[in-house]
């Protein structure tokens, strides 16, 4: 597990994104970022993962810790890989051994200094560069590693396509462009480097700086218009082919990534004697210039500019990914097999210096664990409970959700469902169900019966439950889960008598819905330790890009060319009877006023229809398919309940309509926030409410950024894993007992 708990995307973030990356071709990987990880420009880690990496988010400042310690109990990794200094200090904070992880390595990246006491608390420390090796206390118990930044080489682009993106830049063929990039603070230097290109005087040269940063607006009045900023920019390593120099004028410059990416470019460097360039100088043709030296800096400008227009050939592979990502599994085997024999090394110069040929390691990561114990394959078993009935199916296909990604992570799991028999959807689970007369809550016969019979090692109670329930899924040896949404159901989680029953409670619906915890749940919690919240935005089955391709062509729809409505369940709290006819209406309407391809999900178990007809009106269809149409439709219409909230996690346009009593608050909320448009429950209005967000780009495209500024994401992935770590502790006592 990486934790990396800083904002935007510079080269610490790529340092870790790539890491993470490499890893997860070999290894379970997840990464811990914090919920308002975008950058002033919109920039963050989480766009540069692959999708072998599983993404947790925790709250940017006020309960962070205690977030990061329930991903950590429940992920239960064997490596814990901070990097920089804040999150270093939680995990130490945390404490992995008092959360019940005494085997579990904590290893940190220095990307800037040893700039805090945590870091020689950890078991281990990656250097970046030479010189922050120097700087580790020799009393420092933990191991130390050379391993420096990653570097994904790339590809040389054609001479039309520079000339091209040179154009961009305002640059013709003949002119000389001078670039930098980087985070634009003071200790990057680029106030000295707009000063230092002034005084050089350089008829035909231009700069060019990339990057965002505080500091922007303050440069942009220093450089007038002699130089060009293009914020942050994803082509970073395209840009470094169209430069004729490279400029790296830090203060402080730890390792100096950006200038292994402009020697991977081909362009000549120019960088100021920092810790970093000073290292890499050593073995790559760098001018080193003093840092802060205005005068010298303009005298090197206008000498490269005088050598003109030339290329530089540098073997770079020592920064190679494949290589990094050995180097970095070679440090957690190091550290792995010193905990194994009872606490890490003192002498921490063992570790070092690291061999110049690694070659990459065949057993797993935690090989050098302490021998595990005689392992038992009888199949864990999970018992969900959700509400269901007559009316609305959002806790029973949420369950469902859940189960089938808990099936797909754990093969072996015995998963069975109490469910009423009137419920609406229950032929969608597709999982043994144990009948009940009414919903769970008001079955306590059937519940109890089924959980003395079954004996589950956990239960899940969906916004369902009594407290007798929860004694007897307790007494039968099982980890209790309450799932609640609303403010108003959570209190019964919050009850002594539940607090003392529940090992977790699940508040799924987004903070903006649900709000924080009151100063009085927190105070409760201090009394129970055992009694994990974990904030959840939403649940639903990931969607698989080439099932999703399938289901658009099966419809006849092409990616985000057309708009889906979707009324949701008929449940007792509706304030129209027939929700999917007035959404289908309103489709129609739509279709009227725009002629743009649009479907309804009906919801009912039949409807005739065509793939050519518009719109079209799809029956009852599986959540996985549900989710494949949101993920990709242009616009989606949508009841404020779980599918809202659906669409918000894939980033979609939203017009939200108020369909039942609890819904009107949080799509007021939703409006204010301005990720979503409202509309009344009436069709002609939800259809011009469309129409109108249709023909507004500039709303549908502020929508989706201002959706990844509040960080709202698929919980689906954690919950299972908590799940499965609850079952393992069950399991575990069930074991001691005999």
């Amino acid at each position: 597990m990486h934790v990396i708990l800083s904002r935007g995307f510079a080269g610490s973030e790529r340092a870790a994104a790539e890491a993470c990356v490499a890893l997860a071709r070999r290894h379970s990987v997840a990464l811990v970022i914090r919920s308002d990880h975008r950058g002033d420009g919109g920039a963050s880690i989480r766009d540069e993962l692959g999708p072998g990496v599983e993404v947790f988010e925790v709250p940017a400042r006020l309960g962070t810790q205690h977030r990061l310690e329930e991903l950590l109990r429940s992920w239960a990794p064997d490596v814990v890989h901070t990097h920089l200094r804040r999150g270093t200090r939680y995990v130490v904070r945390i404490g992995l051994a008092r959360i019940g992880l005494p085997h579990t390595a904590h290893v940190a990246t220095l990307h800037l200094s040893l700039n805090g006491p945590h870091y020689l608390r950890t078991d281990g420390l990656i250097c970046i560069s030479d010189w922050q090796i120097a700087t580790v206390p020799r009393d420092y118990e933990g191991r130390v590693f050379l391993v420096p930044n990653s570097l994904v080489p790339h590809p040389r682009l054609a001479d039309d396509e520079v000339r091209a993106l040179r154009a961009t830049l305002g640059a013709s063929e003949d002119d000389f462009v001078i670039g930098a990039v980087g985070r634009l603070a003071r200790r990057k230097g680029f106030d000295v480097l707009v000063r230092a290109f002034e005084r050089a005087r350089l008829p035909g040269a231009r700069l060019v700086i990339a990057g965002e940063g505080r500091e922007r607006r303050r440069l942009q009045r220093l450089a007038g218009e002699r130089a060009v900023f293009t914020g942050f920019r994803r082509d970073v390593k395209d840009l470094y082919q169209a430069f004729d120099l490279f400029v790296c004028p830090s203060s402080y410059e730890p390792f100096g990534r950006v200038i292994a990416e402009a020697l991977d470019g081909g362009v000549p460097v120019i960088a100021s004697d920092a810790q970093g360039p000073r290292d890499l100088a050593r073995r790559y043709p760098i001018e080193i210039v003093p840092s802060g030296d205005v005068d010298r800096l303009a005298s090197a400008l206008r000498s490269a500019v005088a050598r003109g227009r030339v290329r530089v050939g540098s073997d770079v592979s020592e920064f190679g990914m494949d290589r990094i990502a050995a180097s970095i599994e070679d440090a957690y085997h190091v550290v792995l097999e010193a905990k194994a024999r009872g606490g890490v090394a003192r002498d921490h110069a063992s570790a070092l210096p690291l061999p110049k040929e690694l070659t990459r390691s065949t057993d797993p990561i935690d090989a050098a664990a302490p021998p595990a114990p005689e392992r038992d394959d009888r199949p864990r078993r999970y018992l969900f409970a959700p509400v269901s009935g007559p009316g609305g199916a959002g806790e029973l296909m949420r369950c469902l959700i859940i189960a089938r990604e808990l099936a797909k992570a754990e093969p072996s799991a015995d998963i069975r469902f109490l469910v009423s028999r009137i419920a609406v959807f229950r032929e969608a689970v597709n999982f043994p169900i144990i009948d009940c007369d009414a919903s769970p809550t008001n079955s306590t016969r059937q519940v109890l019966e089924a959980i003395a019979s079954f004996r589950p090692h956990v239960m899940v109670f969906d916004n369902s439950g009594r407290t007798g329930q929860l004694r007897a899924a307790r007494r039968a040896g099982a980890l209790v889960v309450f799932s609640s949404r609303a403010p108003k159901l959570r209190w019964k989680a919050f009850r002594i008598k539940w607090m003392r029953l529940l090992s977790e409670h699940w508040i799924v619906f987004p903070g903006f819905v649900t709000g924080g915890l009151t100063w009085v749940e927190r105070r409760k919690m201090l009394f129970f330790p055992d009694y994990t919240v974990r904030r959840l935005d939403t649940l639903f089955p990931p969607s698989d890009p080439e099932a999703r391709c399938a289901c658009l062509e099966r419809n006849g729809l092409e990616r985000g060319g057309y708009v889906v409505f979707v009324p949701g369940g008929r449940s007792e709290g509706q304030r129209i009877a027939e929700p999917a006819e007035h959404f289908i209406a309103a489709a129609r309407r739509f279709v009227e006023l725009t002629g743009y391809r649009s479907v309804v999900l009906t919801g009912r178990k039949s409807m005739p229809a065509a793939p050519a007809d518009n719109p079209l009106l799809l029956p009852r269809v599986d959540p996985d398919e549900v989710q494949h149409l949101l993920a990709d439709a242009s616009i989606v219409v949508s009841n404020g309940g779980t599918t809202m909230v659906h669409t918000l996690a894939h980033g979609r346009p939203l017009v939200a309509v108020p369909l039942a009593g609890d819904q009107d608050r949080r799509i007021r909320r939703a409006a204010r926030l301005e990720i979503a448009v409202s509309a009344p429950p009436d069709a002609e209005a939800i259809a011009q409410a469309a129409a109108a967000l249709l023909a507004d780009p500039v709303r549908r495209e502020a929508m989706p950024k201002r959706i990844a500024e509040l960080g709202i994401a698929n919980g689906v992935t954690e919950a299972v894993a908590a799940l499965r770590s609850l079952a393992r502790r069950a399991r575990a006592v069930e074991s001691a007992r005999g």
